[in-house]
């Protein structure tokens, strides 16, 4: 898996999408969710995870699960 390859996982159907890392912070990530490029932007919620919503669908990334 490529550095800036990520699975995030979608709460609200339990499923793992793949997304790109585009930009970063300490405290943001913003991905492009796969297929369609869906830009999504999430934000470090504790020190390990990411959370974010896209029309509706609230995203999470670990960072323990990589």
């Amino acid at each position: 898996m490529n550095f800036n390859e990520i699975k995030i996982h979608c709460t609200d159907n339990n499923k793992w999408v793949d997304a790109k890392i585009i930009d970063h912070t300490d405290s943001w990530l913003v991905v492009l969710v796969q297929p369609g490029d869906l830009k999504v932007s999430l934000k470090r919620t504790k020190p390990n995870l990411y959370v974010g919503q896209l029309h509706g669908y609230e995203f999470v990334y670990d960072l323990n699960r990589t």
